[in-house]
């Protein structure tokens, strides 16, 4: 199975966001030069916005003159329990180059669930693509998306278990000097709200606690 360019690059770049690397909401832009990269947490320097779970950049970045760009998680978006991720932004480019956004958050708990990615906005030129991936391992790809207008979603599953991180990746190419905007929202679906696998903990105990008091029982 072939692999794009563009999706290796944000596989290698989320096995890189592991959850111990970011404990709280975090905000990368980068043009893949090392000394032009920004990333920016949860009310650390260069976040412009004072919201809890809000992470935001305005600034420039190498030929990206100028970049609006939000990340939005919880407690502003979403909880734990009913995970949400989401990046908007608007970019512009002076010349031809590529702008990677990463927007990761860790300590989401419900699970089992099914990730919805919905993507969509417009550019001037050049292709755009959004994947996600929960503990760095890819969940959902939509692109690389071409022409003015565009839109897609995409479904997967979580794999392993409770807590996970999410990571929000938008990797924009740009053929020229131009203007990308978009909104890429993610949020997971937990069935009954993941009392499943609680009440399956809880019955799992209740029966190792009858065991117990059996036991006692014998021995009296």
């Amino acid at each position: 199975m072939k692999i794009s360019k563009t999706i290796f690059a944000i596989l290698v770049s989320g096995a890189l966001l592991s959850p111990a690397a970011y404990a709280i909401p975090t905000l990368t832009l980068s043009d893949g030069i090392a000394a032009d990269t920004e990333t920016i947490v949860d009310n650390g320097v260069g976040d412009s916005n004072p919201a809890v779970g809000i992470v935001t950049f305005i600034g420039s970045l190498g030929v990206f003159n100028i970049n609006m760009t939000s990340g939005l998680t919880k407690p502003a978006l979403g909880s734990a329990a009913a995970p949400e991720i989401d990046i908007s932004s608007f970019n512009n480019a002076t010349a031809k180059g590529t702008l990677t956004i990463t927007f990761s958050e860790d300590g989401f708990t419900g699970f089992p669930g099914t990730v919805k990615a919905d993507f969509g906005g417009t550019q001037m030129n050049g292709n755009i693509t959004n994947t996600v991936l929960q503990n760095g391992m890819l969940v959902t790809t939509i692109g690389p998306l071409f022409g003015t207008n565009f839109s897609g979603g995409a479904t997967g599953n979580l794999t392993g278990g409770a807590p996970y991180s999410l990571t929000q990746s938008v990797v924009m190419n740009f053929a020229g000097a131009g203007n990308k905007s978009f909104d890429a929202h993610v949020g997971v679906a937990v069935p009954d709200g993941g009392m499943t696998v609680t009440l399956l903990g809880l019955g799992l105990a209740g029966l190792a606690g009858v065991g117990r008091l059996r036991q006692r029982l014998g021995k009296a």
